[in-house]
């Protein structure tokens, strides 16, 4: 299936961030995934639905073994929240994952999460999704369920790519962001703190396109830089000390 199109410019105010104990009862059209990027793939999850359940920390096997040791992301909390509001997303329900989430039945996640904490009466995963002890159920336990109706969105292809955070993780470290970006549906951009005036600094949590020289846009300029090994960004000309975002549009 081919693209269903671009991904618009996170513009919107954020959506509103709540943690998954703290979530106010309701009826909700749920969209429920990882979401690293809110890529091309994650928007026709996400159609029509105002509220999205997430986790944090990524839900890798590593990353409960082991704080920090799941995959590079694409996007940190902060950029998550703004693309999603971007797709008419208004609450972003958090659950902060660790060993007890990563044990929890599937049955029991059904049970009281999405009907009993958040009140589904719509839940909308992707065709890949799993949940539950050890990923042991997928969309077919959802869609049996009669309780609420369950949307499956099918992968999204672009070109000869099936669209997923992990082949966009793989294009990034690769170098090669201008593929990344027509599967994101923008160009892949990674918030950067300020080193002097002419380098900004990338947080290493995050996926960091391989060194070597690109074109970005910083400060709203398109600017040729250069990223080292370190995870710094060398720029080619000075700007003032304050914080920003690097969006990389092709290697050089």
């Amino acid at each position: 299936m081919e693209s269903p199109g671009v991904v618009r410019t996170p513009d919107s105010a954020p959506a509103r961030l709540v943690d998954i104990r703290q979530v106010r009862p309701g009826r909700r059209a749920v969209a429920v995934g990882t979401f690293d990027g809110v890529h091309l793939g994650h928007a026709r999850v996400i159609a029509g639905c105002e509220t999205v359940l997430t986790f944090d920390p990524h839900p890798h096997p590593r990353s409960v073994v082991r704080p920090g040791g799941g995959p590079r992301l694409l996007t940190d909390v902060a950029g998550k929240r703004r693309r999603l509001a971007a797709l008419g997303v208004r609450e972003v329900v958090v659950i902060p994952f660790d060993r007890e989430w990563a044990a929890l039945a599937a049955a029991t996640f059904v049970d009281e999460v999405l009907l009993g904490r958040l009140g589904a009466v719509r839940v909308a995963v992707g065709a890949n999704f799993r949940f539950g002890a050890r990923g042991g159920a997928d969309a077919q336990l959802l869609q049996a369920d009669r309780r609420f109706a369950t949307t499956v969105a099918e992968m999204v292809t672009v070109g000869e790519d099936v669209v997923s955070s992990s082949r966009i993780r793989d294009l990034v470290a690769a170098g090669d962001v201008e593929r990344a970006a027509r599967l994101l549906g923008r160009p892949h951009a990674l918030p950067a703190r300020a080193s002097g005036d002419d380098r900004l600094v990338l947080d290493p949590a995050l996926a960091i396109p391989r060194p070597g020289r690109y074109t970005a846009v910083v400060d709203g300029v398109a600017t040729p830089v250069t990223v080292l090994g370190t995870g710094v960004v060398q720029l080619a000309r000075r700007r003032a000390a304050q914080p920003a975002e690097v969006a990389f549009l092709h290697r050089d």
